[in-house]
């Protein structure tokens, strides 16, 4: 798997650069938000490890201009207690976070953890979920309303698929963290609020058949908007 570190701090950016080859993944460095995009742009990388300080551009555009783009999986990383940036970073479309200082271990855990995630069932037979004039396909990773294709981000693409496949059934926050990001995901629960809020824009900006409800007190719960 190729990677791209996206780090200021030299040293720092050399430490997990060589923490993470050992862990058997190809990296290569970039020390500002300029030089970041301009290697996303000619190169495919498997993720992006993304510091949201960085010298020119903060890490959040460059998120935000990856996004616009490409649905490389991102994984942000925040100081410890920053959640602004972490529920920003999910916002724009960030796949998950990591808090300074870095644990190179549970770094590499969560890369091949988007990665598995962004590459879905592929070998199996195809998956497609329908609500309306909204139709899912697992296989391909793709989305389409009334025939036009939608783009989302990774994360949200997982989300609506587990959406889809539970539809009518309301879906604590707990149940959504274990099938979104993971059992082993270590985070706050609250930003399973921005990311089902972000979903339920998406979904009502392109005019889907499908709706996203919150179960006050419980969680949410995926419904045909055609009732």
């Amino acid at each position: 798997m190729d990677l791209l570190i996206v780090e200021d701090e030299a040293s720092l950016a050399r430490l997990m650069a060589l923490e993470l080859q050992h862990a058997g993944f190809r990296t290569a460095l970039a020390a500002c938000g300029e030089d970041a995009l301009f290697q996303t742009n000619s190169h495919s990388f498997d993720c992006v490890i993304l510091d949201v300080m960085l010298p020119d551009l903060s890490g959040l555009e460059v998120c935000r201009r990856i996004r616009a783009v490409s649905d490389t999986p991102i994984i942000m990383v925040t100081a410890r207690g920053q959640i602004p940036d972490k529920v920003a970073g999910l916002e724009l479309g960030a796949d998950d976070y990591v808090v300074k200082p870095v644990n190179t271990e549970e770094l590499a855990a969560r890369i091949r953890a988007v990665s598995r995630r962004r590459q879905g069932g592929f070998g199996e037979a195809e998956t497609v979920y329908s609500m309306g004039n909204v139709t899912l396909s697992r296989e391909q990773h793709r989305l389409t309303v009334e025939g036009v294709e939608i783009s989302l981000t990774p994360l949200e693409f997982r989300m609506l698929e587990h959406f889809l496949a539970n539809h009518d059934r309301v879906q604590s926050r707990t149940v959504l963290l274990d099938a979104v990001w993971g059992a082993d995901f270590i985070g706050d629960t609250n930003l399973i609020d921005v990311a089902v809020g972000r979903l339920r824009r998406r979904l009502q900006s392109v005019h889907a058949d499908a709706a996203i409800e919150t179960v006050r007190g419980v969680g949410y719960v995926l419904r045909s908007a055609r009732r």
